[in-house]
């Protein structure tokens, strides 16, 4: 299990990578040919999961984010990222060491960032690499779950890493099976009564709550089209999306975007 000081790394580590991203989205906007080490490194990490080579995702990885901080072009940037990086290298590495193709997923995050990078959103981009990290965090500070495991997960404790796994994984398929046997360490029954319990709602709704939240977080916020924020929300359809945003919001996402930007 991580410490305290490996927590405060990680939300260093965020506070630099946000911060980079910005400038890097900036310099996209006025530069679109700054955008090259991007690519390069983005297309090293498809092919190292596609191979499942681990060692070279790590790597490509690594030479993403640092051709992220190099973009910045913020003086001493790259020297803080490096000394933060190298830091929490020891935690981060058994991370490193699972199977690659577990890590598929996690290409998303990338080609998200990257993508929010070259539309020169700095708002989107800070909030991408943030997130980023914060679910790398969140995915490789899980605590192990105990052998034999009878009520292991029977606490609030376990339904806060249950929320905060969902909260930093929300571009992703989420289910009450999943989430409850892999992070609660309960059984979805069992996790689904906690949910009720403590937010008055069951798993599927409090997750649409999480995904809406979020979703119209990055309408006002940021310039991404309607289609991106669907699938950082998590959604693939973007109908089905539309449909669930003017239910909870009352308004279609490009209506509700229009009239939040008039009244501002």
């Amino acid at each position: 299990m991580p410490d305290n000081k490996s927590r405060k790394l990680s939300d260093l580590r965020a506070l630099l990578e946000g911060f980079g991203a910005a400038c890097a989205a900036r310099r996209a906007e006025a530069d679109p040919g700054s955008m090259a080490g991007l690519r390069v490194a983005m297309a090293q990490i498809i092919r190292a999961v596609r191979l499942r080579r681990s060692e070279g995702y790590r790597e490509a990885d690594m030479r993403l984010h640092e051709a992220i901080m190099e973009m910045a072009g913020v003086p001493g940037l790259m020297g803080a990222w490096r000394s933060v990086w190298e830091a929490f290298e020891k935690f981060y590495q058994p991370g490193f060491g699972l199977d690659v193709v577990d890590r598929g997923t996690y290409v998303f995050d990338h080609e998200y960032m990257v993508e929010t990078i070259k539309l020169g959103d700095p708002v989107a981009a800070e909030e991408a690499a943030r997130n980023h990290v914060e679910a790398t965090w969140v995915r490789l500070s899980a605590p192990p779950r105990k052998p034999g495991g009878g009520g292991y997960g029977a606490g609030p404790r376990y339904l806060a890493l249950a929320v905060r796994h969902m909260a930093a994984h929300l571009q992703y398929p989420l289910r009450l099976g999943e989430v409850a046997a892999k992070v609660a360490f309960t059984s979805p029954r069992h996790l689904s009564r906690l949910f009720r319990r403590q937010h008055g709602m069951g798993f599927k709704d409090y997750l649409q709550k999480l995904r809406m939240a979020k979703a119209a977080e990055l309408l006002a916020g940021t310039r991404l089209p309607v289609g991106t924020v669907a699938r950082r929300a998590g959604y693939h359809d973007l109908s089905l999306f539309a449909q669930h945003f003017a239910r909870h919001h009352g308004l279609p996402p490009r209506a509700w975007r229009k009239e939040k930007r008039a009244d501002a």
